[in-house]
């Protein structure tokens, strides 16, 4: 007779559940190119948030998107993404600024940004590449081009006759198309605006209402250390 209320309450809290704001964010496992050592799993990285009282939703390992060939001893890529309570996870940010050395997983959306130089050099030497002729270049590999427009890499160069100037034909395609674009030279474009929401930063409402009273000392920040 006392099963069905149990049964309700639990039908309830997992409706909750399914309808609570998530974020999903990651760490790098620990795997490094040509060394061979122990990984932190996904169910332990859940585990190391749930014990800081974070509701997990979901843990799966997967890969970063990262640029070209690594040395040994570089990063993999391989990560342990992991689906999480919004709530719980600002708390946690407020608590712990350096999130624990985990970032927000931004690497889904549909379309990517893929770049090449456009070939010209400083002092007007070197021929730029028109965006037209590199967007047909793609669309002769049967990769559809959304849009197009020059940028710079946000690199320093030398101030040297000759050298790079830094700027690049960008253009946005599907993500499904990312790797025949890299087979053609391309390569993913990161920019500042992605690299900012990486950081899994609290937001300035919560900070502001976890913020001390005007002449307190502020707490120390408890370390969180990393899984590896």
């Amino acid at each position: 007779m006392h099963r069905l209320p149990i049964l309700l309450t639990l039908l309830a809290a997992g409706a909750a559940l399914a309808t609570e704001p998530r974020v999903m964010v990651y760490q790098l496992n620990g795997a490094m190119h040509c060394l061979e050592r122990e990984v932190a799993a996904p169910e332990t990285a859940a585990d190391f948030l749930r014990a800081q009282g974070v509701a997990v939703l979901g843990a799966e390992r997967r890969m970063i998107p990262l640029e070209g060939e690594a040395p040994c001893g570089a990063p993999t890529g391989e990560a342990n993404v992991l689906t999480v309570a919004a709530a719980d996870w600002t708390a946690f940010t407020n608590e712990h600024p350096d999130a624990a050395g985990y970032g927000l997983w931004v690497f889904d959306a549909d379309t990517v940004e893929v770049y090449q130089y456009d070939g010209s050099l400083q002092c007007g030497l070197g021929e730029p590449i028109p965006l037209t002729r590199m967007a047909a270049e793609l669309e002769a590999a049967g990769i559809a081009v959304q849009a197009s427009r020059k940028s710079d890499d946000g690199l320093a160069h030398i101030a040297v006759c000759g050298a790079s100037t830094g700027t690049i034909n960008a253009f946005t395609i599907a993500r499904a198309s990312l790797a025949d674009a890299r087979r053609l030279g391309f390569r993913l474009l990161i920019t500042p605006e992605i690299t900012q929401q990486i950081k899994a930063t609290p937001s300035r409402e919560a900070a502001s209402q976890q913020a001390p009273a005007a002449g307190a000392d502020a707490p120390p920040p408890k370390p969180i250390p990393l899984l590896w």
